[in-house]
């Protein structure tokens, strides 16, 4: 599918996983309206992207009368850690779920072709890996209960995609380049399948083009350790930093590991290793200061 021409909104589009989709749809001359209050991260994020932006708040329905004609929506603006949800519970379980609801119900009133939304691996809490699209999930904390919400309000109707997206590397990263000591709940032997950030975004866009509506898991197929991932990070920087280890919260996950034979069969994807994936961020971030 060519992207020129097509309208597309991305709620959200100043955070991470969003200014990345913005650029990538950009660079395909796709009509691009960012949905953001820039409560969480800075304008300057869109700085030198053509793109119409709604400087408001997804938890406002009436936001979404100010929007000009939309055929595709990327919906990323809700909390996206754990760690946001054991501060304020109560605000990040209503802004993920209300916002939900708004996205959906401006998409039926308005005809939109599709939502792309990522959910997260932890929604399969204490299933066993590798997890299939088809395992029961069972999740330990509120933040993947809310993700699982939003999955069974698009079940049938729209696109939910997982995204085994996590921040550890980046929290690491920031650690050691800082020459301070990365913190590590448990005795870092826990894993998860990490997914490097242009993967994420060729899967949402294929996940747009493609006629397929269900839940996908976007992950590289392999799990590995924090430890593992601090051992890879001091390696790339040339440093020999260890961890502080800490107690673990309760419901702590412990592994996620996606069964992705079904997103390569589908988007024809077969996403970078870890390693690779930490040489070119960890490339990224050096450049850039």
């Amino acid at each position: 599918m060519r992207w020129d021409g097509k309208r597309a909104l991305v709620t959200g589009g100043a955070g991470f996983i969003g200014m990345n989709v913005v650029r990538e749809l950009c660079a395909a001359n796709a009509q691009v309206t960012v949905m953001d209050d820039f409560s969480e991260a800075p304008r300057s994020n869109l700085s030198g992207l053509t793109v119409d932006i709604v400087e408001r708040s997804v938890m406002d329905e009436s936001s979404f009368a100010k929007l000009p004609e939309i055929d595709y929506v990327f919906h990323l603006a809700s909390p996206s850690s754990v760690i946001l949800y054991g501060k304020e519970p109560q605000k990040c379980f209503s802004t993920t779920t209300i916002s939900m609801i708004n996205v959906l119900r401006y998409a039926k009133a308005y005809g939109v072709r599709k939502i792309v939304y990522p959910s997260s691996g932890s929604v399969y809490g204490r299933a066993s890996p590798p997890q299939k699209e088809t395992t029961i999930p069972r999740p330990t904390n509120l933040y993947a209960v809310a993700k699982l919400a939003c999955e069974q309000m698009l079940e049938g109707t729209e696109e939910p995609h997982k995204g085994q997206i996590a921040s550890p590397v980046g929290l690491f990263l920031n650690s050691i380049v800082s020459n301070e000591r990365p913190v590590i709940y448990g005795d870092g032997s826990q894993s998860r399948d990490f997914i490097y950030i242009g993967d994420v975004v060729k899967i949402m866009m294929r996940a747009a083009e493609s006629s397929m509506v269900g839940v996908v898991n976007a992950g590289s197929g392999e799990a590995h350790t924090f430890n593992e991932v601090v051992e890879m990070l001091n390696r790339r920087l040339g440093k020999n930093i260890t961890p502080q280890y800490i107690n673990k919260p309760i419901n702590y996950l412990e592994r996620t590991h996606a069964d992705t034979s079904l997103m390569k069969k589908t988007f024809g994807i077969s996403p970078i290793s870890l390693e690779e994936g930490i040489d070119k961020y960890c490339s990224s971030i050096l450049l850039a200061t």
